[in-house]
């Protein structure tokens, strides 16, 4: 079965296409089932607000998901759905999003996290190993509040935390054991292929997804996802790099949310 339940659209402000566009692009590449989870508004905040829909568009946006199952519900499945950073203050919105709006399910995508009173951006720190545990630590609280059906890219802290030493190791196991613990699928992220390589104490690797946190995810009880995180709608074709990295490194997948 050809899934994907990471998608976004133009609405973000960051990724281009309408969600019919992607919807199009998906049927094309002959997916069975798409999931359009573009990112959560962030009202009464001044988080990103910049890279996220207004809280106002919500309606719309899901009505623009209904119109394209309705339009294209014959030749693939459409899920609707939000990526959403976890502030335990919008219960109340996570709610209205399954209440209200229906979602079919909501992925977690931990970018920002709290440290010494402000939210910062996990690609915007430096990342000490002390740092590091406290992001975690938001990451795990994130994944127990209940509300989500999947940790996006898990290895996101690879972005500023380069090193494969005994920080990284453990910040993998904890987020790892969290995903064993609470039977979350975690997601093997495509999107991170197109940001290149880097530098690091072993040598050469892509910011995300990290080899040797996918080979420690084998010790562990854990679902994991393909994900294309997509933000043009030809990134669908990409599909085919996750499936190649997950070969390569022997990891068994689950194709449905």
């Amino acid at each position: 079965m050809k899934t994907n339940y990471h998608t976004h659209n133009y609405r973000c402000n960051h990724a281009v296409g309408t969600i019919e566009d992607y919807v199009k692009e998906a049927i094309k590449e002959e997916y069975d089932e798409i999931g359009i989870s573009d990112h959560l508004p962030h009202p009464g905040k001044n988080i990103d607000n910049g890279n996220r829909m207004a809280y106002e568009d919500l309606q719309i946006y899901f009505k623009e998901i209904d119109d394209a199952k309705e339009k294209y519900g014959d030749k693939i499945s459409i899920k609707k759905a939000i990526e959403c950073e976890y502030f335990e203050d919008y219960h109340w919105l996570y709610d209205e999003l399954k209440e209200k709006y229906k979602v079919d399910y909501l992925i977690l995508g931990v970018h920002f996290f709290p440290y010494k009173g402000e939210w910062v951006y996990v690609g915007g720190i430096k990342l000490t190993p002390e740092i590091l545990d406290i992001y975690v630590d938001y990451v795990i609280k994130s994944m127990e509040s209940g509300y989500f059906a999947c940790l996006a890219h898990p290895d996101l802290f690879g972005v500023r935390y380069r090193n494969w030493d005994e920080h990284s190791i453990k910040a993998s196991r904890r987020i790892l054991e969290a995903a064993e613990r609470l039977n979350m699928p975690i997601e093997v992220n495509i999107n991170g292929f197109k940001r290149g390589k880097v530098n690091y104490n072993l040598g050469e690797r892509y910011v995300y997804p990290i080899e040797e946190f996918w080979n420690l995810s084998k010790e562990y009880k854990v679902k994991r996802i393909l994900g294309v995180d997509a933000h043009l709608p030809e990134d669908l074709r990409n599909r085919y790099m996750g499936e190649e990295f997950a070969k390569k490194l022997n990891l068994e997948l689950i194709d449905k949310l």
